[in-house]
């Protein structure tokens, strides 16, 4: 645009308002934030913006309700929607309520400015058709006659576009089209639609829009999924084109992909199955236990009855856990969780982590060694949560070892960051295996971790911890010869004259 963009945005989670603000600073955007919907409104009604970023999930006011609202203020501004993992149904609704495009967190930097830069360009070319429509009064047949300034707002658009008139041909498309509904080499001007588009789904969609008997598809949009070449999810959005005698001169068909969401809503299906899955085996070995002291059927040997609770015990300590990893993910995941920030010397958090965790050693014998400088620059973090990376690092390192391990805890600063590194001389990790550690509920599986007990939440509350800090984990590893995890988070920079 020709000035600068006046953006605002608007998030209830203080590191994505300043990232962003950080980022579109740097690249010369005016940029306010705001912490919540009601704010963000405030703001829009004192103050034009050309773009906003919202977040959905906010207290106060939602990221739905606020775009109702600026909407009525600015029909012609982008608004882009940041989604997290548990917001993806309002996701898809919001694209429907007229959301520009969607970034899920977390993003980085090139993926916000290539969204952004892609609304920046529609907001600039909606605003000159706007002024060409103010200037000339434009009407359908006289837009039609403008076909360069037709066709680069067409070409701009995100979404697939296809123009047909009443008698079922094709008048106009985008490259979206092509790309979205794979029609390469079919278009042709003139040509009926259905020889165009070979999936009956999306046929039966567009066919509606022409039915003589329903007023009511004048203008509606349908979630849709094809097969060919590749499976995608399309919402279909369809709407006629008339006269200013209201007759029927054809239709506009926009095809949105929202196949990406769709494997988001999937994959947080399969996080509830495996939830349920991980808490029914302990629960029903538990019951399996007590049915059988309480009936009788284990006998009156008191020392075998012992033996039968203690493992009761033991399994529901293991559900316990998970469920306490449960809680901490939640958390983790949710927007609205909060972190007291402080200066931290991370030399002090990973003596006394490692001075708790080596007193409660098993059978392996396990020898810890610590191999960090006297003094550490500092760090900006949560306490507990630093504590709690650290339990999982070194507990792992701990219960994955061999018997006369070794634990090596070791920290140093390099460049802008202070790396932590917990090693260990365990059974390894498999290459194979090395991308799946960080996922949800995921162990290694095989006969030297059989009867090794845990949550399979540990590193993904780590990675999330880590990444929460704006830092970053590695892990290498190597089988029989042990594993080591890295963490990398930025240092804050003191005055030393404080």
């Amino acid at each position: 645009m020709a000035e600068a963009a006046n953006i605002l945005v608007v998030d209830d989670e203080k590191g994505i308002r300043e990232g962003c603000r950080r980022i579109l600073t740097s690249e010369g955007f005016a940029v306010d934030v705001a912490e919540n919907g009601k704010e963000g409104l405030d703001m829009a009604k004192a103050k034009p913006y050309d773009l906003m970023l919202i977040d959905l999930m906010m207290p106060v006011m939602g990221g739905i309700e606020l775009m109702e609202q600026v909407r009525q203020l600015d029909p012609e501004i982008i608004m882009i929607v940041i989604t997290g993992f548990a917001t993806i149904e309002t996701a898809v609704d919001a694209m429907k309520h007229g959301a520009y495009d969607y970034i899920p967190k977390p993003f980085a930097p090139d993926q916000l400015m290539a969204v952004l830069n892609r609304g920046l360009e529609t907001r600039r070319l909606r605003l000159q058709a706007e002024q060409l429509r103010q200037e000339r009064d434009q009407k359908l047949l006289e837009i039609a006659g403008e076909k360069s300034k037709l066709h680069t707002i067409m070409n701009s658009m995100a979404d697939a576009i296809l123009v047909i008139n009443r008698e079922h041909q094709l008048v106009l498309w985008n490259p979206a089209a092509l790309k979205t509904l794979n029609l390469a080499g079919q278009v042709q001007l003139g040509k009926d639609i259905a020889e165009v588009i070979r999936e009956k789904n999306l046929i039966d969609v567009i066919s509606k829009a022409f039915n003589p008997d329903s007023s009511q598809y004048t203008m509606f949009s349908e979630e849709v999924e094809i097969a060919e070449p590749e499976r995608k999810t399309l919402i279909v959005s369809v709407a006629a084109v008339r006269d200013e005698k209201g007759q029927e001169l054809g239709i506009v068909s926009t095809f949105r992909d929202i196949t990406a969401l769709k494997e988001v809503e999937e994959v947080k299906s399969q996080f509830v199955r495996m939830v349920a899955h991980e808490l029914r085996a302990p629960l029903a070995a538990i019951e399996g236990y007590l049915n059988a002291y309480l009936t009788g059927v284990a006998g009156k040997d008191p020392q075998f009855n012992r033996q039968m609770l203690e493992r009761a015990r033991l399994r529901s300590k293991s559900l316990i856990e998970l469920v306490n990893d449960l809680l901490q993910f939640a958390r983790l995941e949710s927007k609205r969780a909060e972190r007291k920030k402080e200066l931290l010397d991370m030399k002090e958090v990973i003596e006394s982590n490692v001075e708790l965790l080596k007193n409660q050693g098993d059978s392996k014998d396990v020898q810890f060694q610590v191999d960090i400088p006297d003094k550490l620059p500092f760090i900006e973090a949560d306490r507990a949560e630093m504590d709690q990376l650290m339990t999982n690092l070194i507990s792992n390192a701990m219960k994955y070892n061999v018997k006369n391990g070794k634990v090596i805890v070791s920290a140093r600063p390099e460049a802008h960051f202070l790396h932590i590194s917990v090693a260990d001389t365990g059974i390894g990790i498999e290459e194979q295996c090395l991308p799946c550690i960080f996922d949800e509920f995921y162990r290694v599986r095989g006969p030297k971790t059989r009867y090794t007990t845990g949550t399979g939440l540990g590193l993904s509350i780590v990675k999330r911890i880590v990444e929460s800090h704006f830092g970053r984990i590695e892990a290498e590893s190597t089988v029989d010869k042990g594993t080591t995890f890295t963490v990398k988070l930025p240092l804050r920079q003191v005055d030393a004259s404080q």
